[in-house]
């Protein structure tokens, strides 16, 4: 099988990562508190995704439309000063080059993610865009891989995902896909290689070299 797709997550792996992840925490588990959720053993250095899966209480889209409420505001002032990676343009006109299709697989909102790709013109380069929004899920959840694998109709054998964090590659590990992990994001080096993506990448310019390789080997 040859590579059809490149998925690539927004936050801290094209973009530099700002939001101010531990604020919105701290005001989304105050609303949760508001309406009577027990969050005695939950605190802002809890992932997000084991505080939504710890709640039993609501149901899950109702939980969602509240994340959705405190974090898209934090989401939007961030991408109001959305600034790109070092090498990404250039990266993404050398994969463009090649005719794969590039997709975007983001757990931030889709207004977030589309202002973030208009303020540093590079929403262009994308073929589809997938956001929490559209699942009702995040990291390390394959949905939103899987959505766009179904949409762009390829398997999973034919795509590449590519983020910065640890439930990136969870993700793409759910989802069959190989991994590809950058440095410089929000987790650091040695606890993306803990998790053991199959690359995992210092300077972003060596995605085509891989991406190449893996067209060229045909390698399953």
């Amino acid at each position: 099988m040859t590579i059809k797709v490149v998925i690539f997550d927004l936050d801290g792996t094209l973009i530099v990562y700002k939001l101010k992840v531990y604020e919105a925490k701290e005001v989304f588990i105050k609303r949760l508190s508001e309406i009577g959720i027990d969050l005695n053993h939950i605190s802002i250095h809890t992932p997000i995704i084991e505080i939504i899966e710890g709640i039993n209480d609501l149901e899950r889209e109702e939980i969602f439309k509240i994340l959705d409420e405190v974090f898209s505001n934090f989401e939007e002032e961030a991408a109001e000063e959305a600034e790109l990676r070092e090498h990404v343009k250039e990266v993404l006109l050398e994969l463009k080059k090649t005719g794969v299709k590039l997709a975007i697989a983001s757990n931030n909102s889709m207004k977030s993610v589309e202002k973030s790709l208009e303020k540093t013109s590079i929403k262009e380069f994308f073929d589809i865009i997938i956001t929490r929004n559209d699942v009702m899920d995040l990291k390390p959840s394959e949905k939103m891989i899987t959505e766009i694998l179904k949409m762009m109709k390829v398997t999973n054998k034919e795509a590449v995902y590519i983020g910065d964090t640890i439930y990136d590659i969870l993700a793409a590990r759910r989802a069959g896909v190989k991994c590809i992990a950058v440095t410089g994001g929000a987790n650091s080096k040695d606890l993306l290689f803990s998790h053991n993506p199959d690359y995992l990448v210092e300077d972003l310019r060596e995605i085509p070299r891989i991406i190449s390789k893996l067209r060229d080997n045909n390698v399953n």
